[in-house]
């Protein structure tokens, strides 16, 4: 009996929570903004795109939940600090940061040229988002949560992914930081590292090549990609009361892959 009153409880775990998310239009985002939403939190989902964003609100509205729009580039600090004013005056609090937003751009290091445009929206954006959510809601609530999206390019090197690999370390360097500085306000902060994960970045129209796809899947233990429900279960959990005593933690949720040893074959 008490087993089902925890089920009970957990499946409205963040009632009277308010979230923020960013690159919350599809992928690990969307899913994200979803499930949160479903366990009860008012979600504001950011995406640049803003029907993508839309869209995701309209589901969540459509089972029963609230959310808002929140259209503009995460990388933008005027759209981090206009988002965060409009969602407190609209709602009075923020609970949730989730920074999900993040791109990837494949080149050798000799001709990579587009080293601003990714350190800005993978590590720039994660700091802008998380002082003002900080500053303006969570340091004088006493209270908060802030989860990080990196990878597992944030734990160790891909090749030609230069800029991806430097900005997604520089997430778990801030992750530590903020984690260690914002404690004293009851403000947590984690990371999260997916490892390989089906997405449009994997597995769509724009995304890895077939044979270079099934080459990384072989050398995940567990012998599958991750799916966006299981990045967004974890980044959940670290937002949710079941983890109050969890700060600066780096979970690389990644199916084994960094526990194998490089040099050994599956």
């Amino acid at each position: 009996m008490s087993f089902i009153k925890h089920q009970e409880v957990d499946a409205m775990r963040f009632e009277d929570r308010v979230a923020i998310v960013t690159g919350a239009g599809g992928g690990i985002g969307r899913s994200t903004a979803l499930l949160l939403a479903d366990q009860g939190a008012v979600v504001a989902v950011n995406d640049l795109d803003p029907a993508a964003a839309g869209a995701v609100v309209a589901e969540i509205e459509a089972k029963g939940g609230k959310g808002c729009v929140i259209v503009g580039d995460a990388a933008d600090e005027a759209v981090a600090d206009e988002a965060s004013a409009r969602v407190l005056n609209a709602y009075g609090r923020i609970d949730i940061l989730v920074n999900n937003a993040g791109i990837s751009v494949v080149a050798p290091a000799e001709d990579f040229v587009a080293w601003d445009r990714v350190i800005r929206t993978n590590l720039y954006s994660q700091f802008y988002w998380s002082r003002v959510v900080a500053k303006t809601a969570m340091i004088p609530a006493g209270r908060g949560a802030i989860v990080n999206v990196a990878s597992i390019a944030g734990l160790a090197a891909v090749p030609n992914q230069i800029g991806y690999v430097v900005s997604k370390h520089g997430v778990v360097g801030l992750t530590r930081s903020l984690a260690v500085e914002w404690g004293r306000y009851g403000i947590r902060v984690n990371c999260v590292c997916p490892g390989i994960t089906a997405t449009d970045m994997t597995t769509g129209p724009t995304g890895m090549d077939p044979e270079r796809l099934r080459a990384r899947v072989g050398r995940v233990p567990l012998g599958r990609m991750g799916t966006v429900g299981e990045q967004a279960e974890a980044i959940a959990f670290l937002a949710s009361d079941a983890a109050s005593y969890l700060s600066g933690v780096i979970l690389n949720n990644d199916g084994g892959q960094l526990a194998l040893h490089s040099g050994v074959m599956m």
